[in-house]
């Protein structure tokens, strides 16, 4: 079956359920990025982020006859979220965490430097945080994920999701602070996470 040149995501789903070989290679063309993103920001150890996103598509392909019609993308991100848990709980500790940005274009080679260290700084400073905390910013902030969406896949109250949204920021902010990244009261943001 010849692919059109961008089938919808809910149509390339149906395509993989259909058994479309080659809609199964866009489906992980199309959302290897998010998947391996999410990976990255939510493990601490760099060497299991792609065996995590590996067995994220291995189950996302095993499971696709349970799909249940919501948008796909929030859906995958919720299999992948699950493996990442997974594989920290086996690791049994946290480790620090390692954030791999977009490349920065910076006019001079000392904003270069300074992208770099403020980098490294949230790094640290998210290592430091609850997990629950750093789960929902990188599901909100990293993964685009709604609140909603966050709420359903952990299964906690949306209410929940916007406190450790509020909290994990502020916790952020602090450690920020106090290593002398950042100066004064935390900016404040416009309410879009309701």
């Amino acid at each position: 079956m010849e692919l059109p040149d961008r089938y919808s995501d809910e149509r390339l789903i149906r395509a993989c359920q259909s058994g479309d070989l080659s809609a199964r290679d866009e489906l992980v063309d199309r959302f290897l990025p998010d998947i391996h993103r999410l990976c990255r920001f939510l493990l601490r150890e760099p060497s299991i982020v792609d065996d995590a996103v590996q067995e994220s598509f291995l189950r996302i392909f095993r499971y696709l006859h349970r799909w249940d019609g919501r948008p796909p993308k929030p859906w995958m991100l919720a299999i992948a979220y699950n493996r990442c848990v997974t594989f920290r709980q086996n690791q049994g500790k946290h480790r620090e965490q390692t954030i791999q940005e977009e490349p920065v274009q910076a006019d001079s080679q000392h904003e270069l430097l300074m992208e770099a260290e403020l980098s490294c700084a949230v790094n640290g400073a998210l290592g430091m945080l609850r997990p629950q905390f750093r789960d929902v910013l990188v599901l909100h902030h990293v993964a685009g994920l709604p609140v909603e969406d966050i709420a359903r896949q952990l299964k906690i109250p949306a209410g929940t999701v916007k406190t450790w949204l509020s909290r994990g920021r502020q916790a952020l902010w602090d450690q920020l602070k106090t290593s002398g990244h950042v100066e004064g009261e935390m900016p404040r943001r416009p309410r879009e996470d309701r």
